[in-house]
């Protein structure tokens, strides 16, 4: 994962472009929800005016009916109000919701069109972060600027205005008062905005070492690391509750501050106001009018000056957000129509990032369209690098994969590799059913479609001793099945997919000698013979692929020997010897572990 510290931090006022343009496509609902916060604030300044009006007129003439119209005016007023402020809050969090919603919808739909060098820089688990809590932060700051900002805004320059209208003098006691508000809150703004964003990383690496304990955890309790794994997650766990009350310190301080100041301002007009009414200037209902306005515009003022602390969060979040949505996704070219063809690497030279040495130099290998090519070397020789170049998780840095003569790059990604099916070495399985997992390669194949592609994989046998059958619940990353079980669900779905180019990664490596032999058939004869797909099969065991049309032989990124298995054995070279140490040390012959960057 990379240093988070190093991540470009963004001026404030980009951030609030950048929220704008989150808030861009509701503008509609926004302006009508701030139109309706705001008549919400604005009948708010109406409250004091009743207090008033009591004071200065209904009680001192003592009439009943005055009193009885004064109390219907004052209760229909607020139950007037409190539907406005209902209606307010309501629409403000759906609103909310609806924003964070889409905002992390866009944010996983971008995280899937990512290349996959960028999930070698990352973890999956501060990614997920990125995805799934980044978003939450934005609610409160989403919410506030949506709706109830305009709202205190509205407030302020409302009851700002009666205030003059009042008693000017009295008003300048504000132009103490609000510029050391605003002072306090402009002070604390980058130490909260730090601190937030400390913790949303934070929150993303103890994700990440949570996530890869839980999914690892059969080599965790092998390895007797609970504890080892425990310290990891509780170092990041102490981490983030220092950091929030490090940010809580920040947050009170400002808070306190901003409090004192209001109420010196309550005080101060107090004194003044006071002073005027003992000389006939002011009457107790004006003074009593005015000390409730004055506190009514300090709720506003304290919220937007509280709200930094919100924005600033939110705002750390939406850096984060950025830094994801603002990396490249998987670029494409525009033809959709892969031609069957031969699949071909043209002096192709690639070097991990970060890597000190290529992993291919100068590979050149050609496999004709129906044919069965298998690689072979030892481990790291280079051939799930070929692979992948295949399926197109990487490009060369030097030379060209083609198909037909056309480069990969020209072909629209999802039109290619609709076009590859994948068994890795390493099967990935979903949480579901077996059925479930079959279908990933085609969601709308019928059963009897499923129920084929599981026979021909050599699967169907033991999937019927399953407690329900194909609709049997696997678990997480297919947890409940065997290595073997789970390969064989893995070819069942690339068979299910019906490809033109078929890779074939160590696939059978975790298969008895049987099971594998079977399945080599149903490949052979489904794939290799029968449909005229084009098979590239990295050999765990050289007994996989005798019957290939050709074998190349890759040794640290170069191809140093081709042709068929009796070609090579005659050849008496690299292939030869490999064969020869294989029968020597192992009875199911195994050459290169493929465990390493290969």
């Amino acid at each position: 994962m990379p240093d988070s510290g190093s991540e470009s931090r963004e001026p404030t006022l980009d951030i609030l472009k950048k929220l704008w343009g989150v808030l861009a496509p509701y503008k509609v609902r926004v302006l009508a929800l701030a139109l309706l916060i705001s008549f919400s604030a604005a009948l708010e300044a109406v409250g004091p005016q009743f207090v008033r009006y009591a004071f200065d007129t209904v009680i001192p003439q003592g009439d009943a009916q005055l009193f009885l119209w004064f109390g219907l005016a004052f209760a229909g007023f607020y139950l007037f109000r409190a539907v406005v402020e209902y209606g307010g809050m309501f629409w403000s969090y759906a609103l909310t919701q609806q924003v964070v919603s889409d905002v992390r919808m866009q944010a996983y739909d971008h995280l899937l069109k990512l290349p996959v060098a960028r999930f070698a820089d990352e973890q999956s688990g501060s990614l997920s972060s990125r995805v799934v809590n980044d978003p939450n932060a934005l609610e409160g700051m989403i919410q506030a600027a949506a709706s109830r900002l305009s709202g205190q805004l509205v407030a302020i320059l409302v009851v700002a205005a009666i205030l003059v209208t009042m008693s000017w003098k009295l008003a300048l006691v504000n132009l103490v008062v609000l510029p050391l508000l605003a002072a306090i809150t402009y002070y604390y703004q980058d130490p909260l905005r730090e601190a937030s964003r400390n913790i949303r990383e934070t929150v993303a690496r103890m994700t990440a070492a949570s996530t890869e304990a839980v999914s690892n955890i059969r080599v965790v309790k092998a390895f007797v690391s609970e504890d080892q794994e425990r310290e990891r997650f509780g170092k990041e766990n102490q981490a983030y509750v220092d950091l929030n009350l490090d940010r809580r310190k920040d947050v009170g301080a400002m808070e306190g501050l901003i409090n004192v100041t209001a109420n010196y301002g309550i005080g101060a007009l107090l004194l003044v106001g006071g002073w005027m009414t003992a000389h006939g200037s002011l009457t107790i209902g004006e003074l009593t009018a005015f000390i409730m306005y004055q506190r009514q515009l300090q709720g506003p003022i304290k919220s937007v000056m509280f709200f930094n602390d919100k924005l600033q969060a939110g705002m750390a979040a939406l850096e984060r957000l950025s830094n994801l949505t603002n990396a490249a996704p998987e670029d494409g070219g525009e033809k959709d129509d892969v031609p069957v063809g031969a699949v071909e690497l043209d002096n192709v030279w690639f070097t991990y990032p970060e890597a000190d040495e290529p992993a291919l130099k100068g590979l050149s290998l050609r496999v004709e369209p129906g044919q069965t090519a298998a690689l072979v070397g030892s481990s790291g020789a280079g051939k799930s690098t070929a692979a992948s170049l295949i399926a197109r998780f990487w490009d060369p840095q030097e030379g060209r994969v083609t198909v037909d003569g056309h480069d990969l790059r020209s072909f629209d990604l999802k039109a290619l590799r609709r076009r590859i099916a994948l068994v890795p070495q390493d099967p990935t399985l979903f949480s579901g059913t077996v059925a479930q997992n079959i279908r990933y390669a085609d969601p709308s194949a019928p059963d009897d479609a499923v129920r084929r592609a599981g026979e021909m994989a050599n699967a169907h046998g033991f999937i019927q001793g399953l407690p329900n059958s194909y609709e049997t619940q696997i678990g997480e990353r297919g947890v409940r099945l065997s290595g073997g079980q789970k390969q064989r669900v893995a070819i069942a779905r690339a068979i299910l997919k019906d490809a033109q180019i078929l890779l074939l990664d160590e696939a059978t490596s975790d298969l008895d000698s049987e099971s594998e032999a079977v399945i080599q058939d149903a490949l052979d004869g489904l794939f290799a013979r029968g449909s005229g797909l084009t098979s590239i099969v990295i050999a765990h065991r050289l007994s996989t692929i005798e019957d290939a049309d050709t074998i190349f032989v890759l040794e640290e990124g170069r191809r140093v020997e081709a042709g068929s298995h009796e070609e090579l054995l005659a050849l008496d070279g690299r292939y030869a010897e490999l064969r020869a140490l294989q029968r020597r040390e192992d009875p199911s012959p195994r050459i290169g572990s493929g465990s390493g960057v290969a």
